[in-house]
């Protein structure tokens, strides 16, 4: 597939994803993929009033969400529509981010095989850079996501 049919292709499996999975649709309804190649998805998403904790920062069960999401995605870049099961989901919460920011969401497979696939996913807030005026990433979450794709 050409990088746009990937692009169009994986944004057609996330929108399937949101209308069958009210999780997804509650937390991901503003999310936007921005670019998709084989193994690597790019998405941002503008922290919402669902998306935080009781302290007002991005809850931990969001970050996890996007790890899981963002990693079938990715699996979805190879051109199916099936983005595996679970397995194993860590998390590692390096930063906070806020009601109003830009997350941008970065997936890459590692590994993709008959039977098992294992992703990493980047969760990064984009801040202004104070010394150029441009942009900066600020990790805030970071996860590894193994899941089951062989197909019966």
């Amino acid at each position: 597939m050409t990088p746009d049919e990937t692009l169009a292709h994986v944004q057609t499996v996330s929108a399937t994803q949101r209308a069958n999975s009210p999780i997804y649709a509650h937390l991901l309804a503003d999310v936007t993929i921005t670019a998709a190649t084989e193994g690597h998805l790019l998405a941002t998403i503008r922290i919402a009033q669902p998306h935080i904790n009781s302290k007002g920062g991005l809850h931990g069960t969001m970050s996890a969400c996007l790890v899981d999401w963002a990693a079938g995605m990715v699996i979805a870049t190879y051109g199916g529509s099936y983005t595996g099961v679970s397995t194993d989901l860590h998390v590692s919460y390096v930063a906070s981010a806020r009601e109003g920011e830009t997350l941008e969401v970065t997936g890459r497979a590692m590994k993709v095989g008959g039977t098992m696939a294992y992703v990493s996913v980047e969760i990064c807030k984009v801040v202004p850079d104070e010394t150029g005026g441009g942009e900066k990433r600020v990790v805030v979450a970071t996860g590894l996501h193994t899941k089951f794709v062989k197909q019966r």
